[in-house]
């Protein structure tokens, strides 16, 4: 099974948008892909949306929350996220 599970839209630092990156997935065989834009979840709504039209490729809400640390940055990546939860 393909997959990929750290993958960026224009919602951050991607170069696609959402229904692209899933449609490219699509054409690439991929099963699984996350979405997990940079400390943002804007991309995840329109990757779900696209994928009712690509349904060999399921997405997993995701992000990736950078934080700046004394010595330089890390890169949290959490999966499977209440992306509509304003909290």
């Amino acid at each position: 099974m393909k997959y990929d599970l750290h993958l960026h839209t224009t919602a951050s630092d991607g170069r696609l948008t959402p229904t692209e990156l899933v449609k490219l997935a699509g054409v690439r065989g991929l099963k699984i892909i996350a979405i997990t834009d940079h400390d943002s979840v804007g991309g995840v709504d329109e990757a779900l949306k696209e994928a009712l039209n690509e349904p060999h490729v399921t997405i997993i809400p995701g992000v990736e929350i950078n934080t700046d640390l004394a010595t330089g940055e890390l890169h949290v990546l959490g999966y499977f996220i209440d992306y509509v939860d304003p909290t």
